[in-house]
């Protein structure tokens, strides 16, 4: 079970908010999710990036991006291996949906416990089933990481369900989209692929890294009779990293497809 272990309110060493908070009423926010290795923050100025983009998008009052990295810097200090969780809402205020009169965005940041089974993920490899649920096409909020995940959830609960490690996510257009929480790659006939999250899905930071690095792979809308005979497959998150998938649909895929990614994707600059 993940454990909170240090968190911040505003720059307070607290644990509560308001329950008049616009992020626990309507969702009004974003966030961001960070792997902590040797009391660093990895890709911290990719997460810092991602939470002023996704504030600007949502309209959310502005941040203060120096003040929420030597927060994260200082939760993140002495921990060997874990994980930083930044939250942004709208704040207090306004009546209902409206924003006017909350001017102030909240910023939460907590560590957690490292998933240690995620280790064992990279290396042997997990199975993945496709979704009877799907996801609502929303191109106003596609790729962003916001504080509406009641889909996600329900995906969740789903996969509590079943026998398989993760599960592949269409859209109700029947794209491609993600699984419950990571992005997808896919090789076939020796070329990577990875669904467009024009208009559902998250654009992980992991994600963003793997196509900085490998401009080769190919973004299209796919659907499940794209990915029949495909060779390897891997799921990538800013937490789980880079994980392959040896059995996806019950067929059993080649991991060893996924290495030289993992190698790549996986080295981070000290």
């Amino acid at each position: 079970m993940e454990i909170m272990t240090l968190s911040f309110v505003d720059e307070q060493a607290l644990d509560v908010i308001s329950i008049y908070d616009r992020g626990l009423a309507y969702g009004d926010g974003c966030f961001t999710t960070a792997l902590v290795l040797d009391g660093k923050v990895v890709m911290l100025e990719q997460h810092l990036a991602r939470l002023t983009l996704q504030s600007q998008r949502l309209g959310l009052p502005d941040i203060n991006t120096s003040s929420i990295a030597e927060k994260m810097c200082q939760v993140s200090k002495d921990v060997n291996k874990g994980v930083v969780k930044v939250i942004v809402t709208c704040g207090s205020g306004g009546r209902g949906y409206s924003r006017l009169g909350a001017n102030q965005a909240q910023v939460i940041i907590s560590r957690h416990d490292y998933p240690n089974f995620y280790d064992q993920w990279q290396k042997h490899g997990i199975t993945v089933g496709i979704s009877k649920q799907q996801l609502g096409v929303n191109p106003m909020l596609a790729g962003l990481k916001h504080l509406n995940r009641l889909e996600q959830v329900l995906l969740r609960k789903e996969l509590d369900q079943r026998s398989e490690d993760d599960l592949l996510v269409t859209d109700i257009n029947d794209n491609i989209t993600e699984c419950c929480s990571a992005n997808v790659f896919w090789q076939k006939n020796g070329q990577w692929h990875t669904p467009s999250l024009a208009s559902a899905g998250v654009s992980g930071i992991m994600r963003t890294r793997i196509m900085n690095l490998n401009p080769d792979v190919l973004v299209g809308d796919y659907r499940l009779t794209d990915i029949d005979n495909i060779d390897a497959m891997f799921i990538s998150n800013a937490i789980l990293g880079i994980v392959p998938v040896k059995i996806f649909n019950l067929k059993v895929l080649d991991i060893s497809l996924v290495e030289d990614i993992q190698k790549q994707c996986l080295t981070f600059d000290s």
